[in-house]
């Protein structure tokens, strides 16, 4: 009985270290040729497909063999745009939570209560009567 030589698992040293392509190969052998975000089969002469990291770089991934699966070129472009945005808001809501930046809009208030605009002239028969007033006469006490 023959038994299957083992292979280290490569790690980058660098995030932006070149994958080889002895590993692009193991990749593709072990996940069957088949997309891991669509799940259908890549065909090895016709369609293009990357060596995507499963947990993006920069959502905390490793740049090592076990997080890499194959991807469709367009499968892998549609990810990348989705990893940046949910980059960009845990980012966005951890300043807030420390206090780095501060909410831009301002509270709401209810407002003051709307009222009917009163007219330019006054309707006298609206108002009531008021007393009289004698503004020149000496009042005896």
């Amino acid at each position: 009985m023959k038994m299957a030589r083992t292979v280290d698992e490569w790690i980058a040293k660098f995030d932006d270290a070149k994958i080889p392509d002895r590993v692009r190969d193991r990749i593709f052998e072990r996940d069957g040729g088949t997309c891991h975000i669509c799940k259908l089969v890549i065909k090895v002469p016709g369609e293009t497909w990357d060596a995507d990291h499963v947990i993006a770089l920069i959502n905390g991934g490793e740049h090592r063999e076990r997080n890499l699966a194959p991807a469709h070129k367009h499968c892998h472009i549609t990810k990348s745009a989705i990893d940046v945005k949910v980059k960009a808001k845990i980012a966005r809501v951890r300043k807030r939570h420390i206090g780095v930046t501060q909410p831009t809009g301002k509270l709401q208030s209810a407002g003051f209560p709307k009222y009917d605009k009163p007219r330019h002239g006054v309707d006298k028969k609206v108002l009531p009567e008021l007393p009289r007033r004698s503004l020149y006469v000496k009042e005896e006490a």
